[in-house]
Formats: structure tokens, sequence, C-alpha cells
């Protein structure tokens, strides 16, 4: 080759690499412009990111990650933006990028000019669901990082257990924007811990280091050495001190880098300057963060106009400049307007978004070249696959498999459960009225119930063993909890982390979040976004208070997952049922480990269902509850489900100790049938059913089957309202009796000799949400809340007062403060949940309801006779 061809071939390079940079400094411009443009129309948002960032996020989505605007592809790369304030960044870059493009979600230029307008699908911090591309929803710091050490897990786990031979069905990165705010939160320093331990080298982390707070410089309040502390934590560190650079290549140099190793995740320390771009008085300044800048206009003149571009004086603005000035002449403006994409810029972008399309189609059809090529030899893997990829993550015995566990505990209890009739049996030959004892059989004698942490586990197990896609953990209590079943899931864990541990590989479906519950829960988010997996979390209900943040996060992007939450009130302290273990005995711990409060603050928590079950039947229906939002056949093919789909976590709360009825329900209804619906009638005041569940029947009661006292509960409080009911009947006899030696004439109350004069019906309530989802009519006929003289009154030392409870109850028996040390049975008599203490204050309930409500024809509060009166006319009628 000639030296003139030569010059002339050099030439033509350096000619298309510097119209590459003029184009990549362009794009950034437009980035910094849109999101400006977005913040200054909603006179709200952050744009000290968006400027700091834009060259990375130039390089992330035109040069980096594999992602596609149009498929929900299963292997694309993940990016989570962190800092989810700086979500303008990520709304212009979907929206170059074409995500949604032709269909009804598409992030067009008009939904960036609705940026943080009610009920606009751009809000002000990302949200799952909302916006096409969006993989989690952040906002609150540090969640987003968790987020991602969960998507990691989930390729992880997925690569170990579908991946073959030239089938990288799964082998995607997960990219993070993370900021100094993020690394001071303690959940990603749980998260990042968890990571490192895990070695998920295909995690990516950008560490925004910019210096600046809201208040101030960090120098204010974080002073520590990131880099050398995610060294100790396990972590690959990688200096980029130039994250100003307009150069993607530097960028792409340090996730090469990042992915040259395969045994640590990746932090790319990245020092940029927060509004880089915006003029002296706002680059490197706090006021930065947030808010519009002033000078956008200024801003519009410096980076998209000619003579602007030109007055930096650097070689690379005179190229755009004259890139400005074809789009000038093609549109006929001096300055390029508010919200405008150059056609080069948009071209660029759209043309990735189309090579992720293409990339996208090759997979599928790989995946469809994997499932032919292995159905023969692996069939059960390739329809696991195939059920997952479609929404179907359950076997088709799943529910046969709980029938079958349900069915073996209910003949054990129909074999030692007694009977507690309303009205005492009489039989032909005897002479003498029955004692009260004829109300009732005790059953097996010393038969003792499992705990309810027990049956829980019994009812994961029976799951989890024909259910590959049931995955989860606990933060370092699984031998208290009984979720961990090593031989049915393993460990997911690198070998080399566990020498001599049988099944630890990524394959594993248990995973160790040792004690890090806020990181637990935040990482199931990220496990759950990513998709094939049902996921758990299970702890001590007292310590999901920890990770309530991520719980919020999980219910606002309608995350199916199942948390476990055991220890439910205040009977931590006695034998619940498993053996004991030096690492989990509770004796006597106290208030501190009594989530007294807990229940309330779910209940309180919108989109999540908050299920307390009161005995076997019922914990298996909550299992079901979740389970039905994942054993049906769905479309999956879309970044936001359409509506209305049912999507929302299931928190199943219950008890360390012993759970269960003391007797026999009466109602009818099954306590699995009966979760469903959130309350149902578990045992009434007439010993034959006066419905046919089954048939969907609901009747209001009336005459004699009336109630005059409902007692309402969840968990461990339905059976001891159970035994409040039996010792409440037995008095109401026992003073009959009385009644009658004391009454010259007849007695006016129209009940058989020798028969309780009150009736009272046990209501089970494991679900407020379920409950409240029910039609009136079926509510009424559990409640009778419009028969003014019914007593209702809700009984739960799992929560304390004004809590709620009004809604359902006229009156409530619940924790008045914190709870105490000592032993179960010891602190529930101290504080008075007792059978007897409960039947004392429904008695008295009763009495007072009497003597001081007025019913007509009485003529005024003439004492003890208003209660006689008040009972005759409660009995016979409405």
């Amino acid at each position: 080759m000639s030296t003139m061809q030569e010059a002339s071939d050099l030439s033509k390079l350096k000619e298309a690499a510097g119209d590459d940079a003029a184009l990549d400094t362009l794009s950034i411009y437009t980035i910094r412009l849109l999101a400006a443009d977005m913040v200054d129309k909603a006179s709200s948002g952050h744009l000290g990111t968006p400027f700091g960032c834009a060259p990375l996020a130039n390089a992330l989505w035109g040069k980096i990650m594999h992602f596609s605007p149009f498929q929900r592809w299963l292997n694309r790369d993940r990016f989570v933006l962190s800092v989810g304030h700086a979500s303008a960044l990520l709304y212009v870059m979907l929206h170059l990028t074409g995500n949604g493009l032709g269909g009804q979600y598409v992030v067009s230029m008009e939904r960036l000019k609705q940026f943080r307008q009610a009920g606009s699908s751009t809000p002000g911090h990302p949200e799952f669901r909302m916006t096409s591309g969006v993989e989690v929803t952040t906002g609150p710091l540090g969640q987003g990082f968790a987020n991602a050490v969960g998507m990691a897990i989930a390729e992880a786990h997925l690569a170990a257990r579908f991946n073959k031979e030239g089938f990288p069905l799964f082998d995607n990165y997960t990219y993070v924007l993370a900021g100094d705010g993020c690394l001071m939160e303690g959940v990603s320093q749980e998260a990042a811990s968890l990571a490192g331990h895990l070695k998920l080298s295909k995690l990516i982390v950008f560490y925004d280091d910019n210096k600046i707070t809201i208040d101030g410089g960090t120098n204010l309040a974080f002073s520590e050495d990131t880099a050398t502390i995610f060294a100790a934590k396990g972590w690959n560190v990688i200096q980029l001190p130039n994250g100003d650079s307009h150069d993607p290549r530097i960028f792409e140099k340090a996730v090469e880098e990042a992915k040259s190793q395969t045994e640590k995740p990746s932090i790319i320390v990245m020092r940029t300057t927060i509004g880089a771009g915006a003029g002296p008085n706002v680059e490197g300044k706090s006021k930065a963060h947030g808010g519009k800048f002033a000078n956008l206009e200024e801003i519009r003149a410096k980076y998209f106009s000619p003579d602007g571009l030109r007055k930096s004086g650097q070689a690379v603005d005179k190229k755009v400049a004259e890139m400005v000035e074809s789009e000038m002449a093609r549109i006929g403006e001096k300055v390029l307007p508010k919200f405008f994409v150059p056609s080069q810029v948009e071209r660029k972008f759209r043309q990735r978004g189309d090579e992720g399309d293409q990339m996208a189609c090759a997979w599928n059809r790989m995946v469809g070249k994997y499932c032919r090529t292995f159905r023969e030899s692996e069939p059960n893997l390739v329809q696991d696959l195939e059920d997952r990829m479609h929404g179907k993550y359950l076997s088709d015995n799943w529910r046969k498999d709980l029938d079958e566990y349900l069915r073996k505990e209910m003949k054990i209890l129909d074999a030692n459960l007694g009977t507690l009739l309303n009205h005492a049996e009489v039989r032909e030959e005897e002479v003498a009225p029955p004692p009260f004892k004829r109300l009732k059989s005790d059953g097996a004698l010393g038969f003792k119930q499992k705990a309810g942490r027990v049956y829980a586990s019994e009812v994961l197990k029976c799951l989890v063993q024909n259910n590959p896609a049931i995955m989860g953990g606990a933060a370092d209590v699984a031998s208290s909890c009984g979720v961990h079943f090593p031989e049915l899931q393993g460990h997911f864990l690198p070998a080399s982390r566990a020498p001599g541990l049988a099944k630890a590989s990524y394959a594993g479906r248990y995973i160790h979040f040792g004690v890090r519950e806020h990181a637990m829960l935040a990482i199931l988010n990220g496990v759950c976004s990513y998709s094939l997996i049902i996921p758990y979390g299970c702890t001590f209900t007292v310590f999901f208070q920890y990770g309530l943040p991520a719980i919020r996060m999980a219910a606002i992007s309608k995350f199916p997952i199942f948390y476990i939450g055991t220890h439910d009130s205040i009977d931590v302290g006695e034998d619940g049922g498993v053996p004991k273990q030096p690492s989990c005995v509770l004796e006597k711990d106290g208030p501190t480990h009594q989530p007294v409060e807990v229940l309330p603050q779910l209940r309180a928590m919108p989109n999540l269902l908050v299920v307390r079950p009161a005995d076997v039947s019922e914990t298996v229906g909550a299992f079901e509850v979740l389970g039905d939002q994942y054993a049906n056949f769905r479309d999956i093919s879309q970044y936001v489900d359409p509506k209305p789909l049912a999507r929302r976590p299931v928190f199943l709360m219950t008890s360390r100790g012993e759970l269960g009825f003391p007797y026999k329900p009466n109602a009818g209804i099954s306590g699995r049938e009966g979760v469903k619906r959130g309350a149902y009638v578990v045992h009434d005041c007439f010993d034959v059913p006066m419905d046919d569940p089954a048939a969907g029947l609901v009747k209001l009661p009336t005459g004699a089957r009336v109630p005059d006292i409902i007692l309402i509960g969840s968990g461990q409080d339905v059976g001891l309202c159970m035994k409040a009911k039996e010792i409440l009947l037995k008095w109401s006899s026992s003073f009959y009796e009385q009644l009658h030696k004391s009454f010259d004439g007849p007695v006016p109350l129209p009940v058989s000799h020798n028969q309780p004069c009150l009736k009272i019906r046990i209501i089970s309530m494991p679900c407020w949400e379920l409950f409240d989802e029910q039609d009136q009519d079926y509510q009424e006929s559990v409640l009778l809340s419009n028969y003014t003289d019914v007593l209702s009154i809700y009984v739960e030392k799992a929560a304390t007062k004004n809590t709620g409870h009004d809604k359902y109850a006229q009156y409530s028996v619940l924790m008045p403060s914190f709870g105490l040390s000592g032993k179960g049975a010891d602190v529930e008599r101290k504080l008075e949940f007792t059978e007897d203490f409960v039947a004392s204050k429904v008695w008295a309930a009763w009495i007072d309801r009497g003597r001081h409500v007025q019913v007509a024809a009485d003529t005024g509060d003439r004492g003890f006779s208003t209660w006689v009166s008040r009972m005759a006319r409660r009995v016979g009628g409405n």
C-alpha cells in the first residue's frame, strides 16, 4: 500500500472518529436538555445527576447494554437506577431508545412532558409496572442497590438450573447507578456484603462519586474510603477518575475490566461533577441536586446553537455545531427548541434498540432449539422452563399436594378434638338434667397441636419438594422457623465458600441471608422482578420492622412475594412444638421480641395481604392465596402488566407456640376456604349449620339463631375466643339456675331448663384485606353489623389499641402497650389474655351494655332488672 493511500485511510479513520465523538457529545447534550426541559415544565425534579451522569447513560445505552425496547426479553441486561430521584435521566433514555414504541406503553415525548404530573406514566421516581422499561421501583436510597443484588442472584440461579453447553439462556449483566446517599444507607451495605460473599460477578455498580449531598459536601457526614470498604467485602474495585468525559470508550473499558473476572461483583468508582455542563454557578454545588436550573435557556443556547457551541473552542463542539446547523436548517429554527431530539441522536439510539430486538429474537430462537434438543432427554426441565416463561410457576399437582397434607392433618385433629355444643344433649332415659359438662367432649387427653411455625414449615416443604421455582431464605433463623430443607433445596452458595457442604452451588434454592433482614427483603424484590422465581423470606415477625421500606416497595410494585413471620405476639417464651436447639431457645425474651404493633403496621400498608391463620387449614389457605398468583398461564411479554392483574405480596404471620382450635368448628366452612374470604364463622351459636357453604349460600340468621355476642379473633386468639365461649356458656347456664331460685313466678327467659342463655358466635378473621373485598351481603352474613342488639368484641393479642378494630366490632380486647419478659403462659396471664380473663371482660361488657342501653318500654336504669329485661328481649328475634 502506498504512503499516500495509508495517509488517506488514516485521515478517514480520524474523520470517522471525530464524527463519532461529535455524535456522542451531541447525544450527551440532548440527554441533559431533555431532562432539564422535563424538570422545568414540571417545576419539580432533580437535574444534578442527569447532567453529571449523561456521559455514562450515553455509553450504557449507546454501546454497552443489551436491551430490547419491544420485547420483555428475559436475558436482557438490567439497569437499576438506585438514585431514583434522577428518574428524568432514565425516562430520557427509555424515550431515546424507543421503549414501547407503537404500543400503549410507549415512553413518548408527550409522556416526558407529563413528568411528575398526576396520573402520568413518568412519575417522580421510577415505578415498576408504571413505565415501560423500568425494572424496579426505586426512590428510597439504597433499595435499588439491593434489588440489583437480587437480580444477580436470580440470573446466577437460573443459569445454573437451565444453561447447557452451547445454550447460554441466562447470562445477562445487571448494571446499577448508585450515589453517595445509596452507599450511606445500611441496606446497601448489607446487600453489598452478601453480594461479595456470594461472588456475584455479573453485578456491576457505577458509583457516582460526586461528593455532594442535599445539605452540602459529603465531607459533612461521609468520609470513609468506599473503595477499600468494598474491596474488603470481596468486590472488584475499578477507579474511573474522569467520569465527566464524553468519550464512551472509558466506560466500555471499565466494564470490560469488570467482566474480565468471574469471582467478584464490581464497583466502578466514577468521579463526576454534579450538574456538569450547567455552568460555574451550578456545577459541583449542592443546589445542583434538586429543582430546575434558572439558567436553562443559557444552557440551551450553549448546547443547541452553532454560535454557543463554537464559543467553547473545542474541536468536537465545532463538529457538533455543524450537526446542529443541519437540524436548524431542517426545522427552520435559530436555536433547537425545547423537548427536541436531533435526528442523528434519535437514529443512533433507535438503531441500538433495533439491534437489541434482533438479539431478543435470536435468544427466542435459541430457547426453541434448546427445548427441541432436550425435550426427550430432560422433559421435566424443558417443561419447567416453558411453563415459567408463560407465567405458570407451579406444577399441575401443587394443590393436590396440599390436599394430601391437609387430609392427614385433619384426620389427626378430627380424632383428637372434642366438641363444644351450644345446647346440652338430653337423653330420653335421663330423669335429671345433665350437668354442664354434657355441653362438651374434651377430646383426647393431653392432645397438643403443632406450633404455627411448624405448620407453616410443613406446608412450605410440601410445596418446595415438587416446585423448583420456589426459592428463598431466612435471616439466620431457619433453624427456629423451619424454612430450609437442605435435602430438597441445597444451598445457594459458590462451592468455594462452603467446601465440603453438600449441594452448595448456584443451583441451590435456599439463600443464607445472614443477619441482614433489610437486605433480604429488598433483595427479594429484585429476585421477583427478574421473573421465573417465586421468592419467599422468613424471620421473626418483629424483625420485619428492619425491612418495612422494602416490603413497601414490593406492595407498590405488586410483587407477589411470600413473607413468613413467626413468633407473632406475646407468647414467644414457650416450647413451640419444634425440637429445642441452643441457637433458637427464646425463653423469656420480653417486649423486644414481642411484635404487638407490627400486625397493625402491615395492615395499614396498601396492596399487602396480611394473613394471620388460626389453624392448619387456614395456614394451607394462606399459601394458596399466594400460589393462585403463580398457578396459571399468563402473558408476560409486556413491561407493564395489563389491568386488572391481581399481583400483591402476602405476609403470613404465625405463632411460635401451639396453634389451632380447642374444639371442632361447627359452621360448615373450612379454614382453607375461609381465608380466601378474609373472615368466616368458625363456631356458631347453634349446632346444626344453617347454610351450605359449598353451594355458596349465604343467609342471615333469624329468631333463635341470632347470636347475643360475636367474638372475633385471628391466629391463636380464635382458639382463645372458643375457650372463652365455653366459660361464658357455663356461666350463663349456672346463672340461669340461680335466677330460677330467685323468682317466685315464671322466669322471664324463654329457654329450656339447664341451657345457657347466651348465644355466642366465633369468627376467625385471618385477613382484613380479603374480607374488605367481599361483597356486602357476605360481610353482613358474618359480622351481622346491622343487628344493632348484637354485641361484637374483637380479641387480638398481636395488636395494640386504636388500630382499626372498631371497623369490625364495637369493643376490643387488645394489647395496651408492649409485652413482658417471661414464659408465654405467665405473660399471657399477667396481661390478661387467658380464657377466664377474656370471658370476664366479655361478661362485664354484656352486663354493662344491658344496664346502660335504653330499650323501648324501659322507664330507666332499674339496675339488674334492666339486664334481665334486655336478655328477655334478645331471645327469639332480631
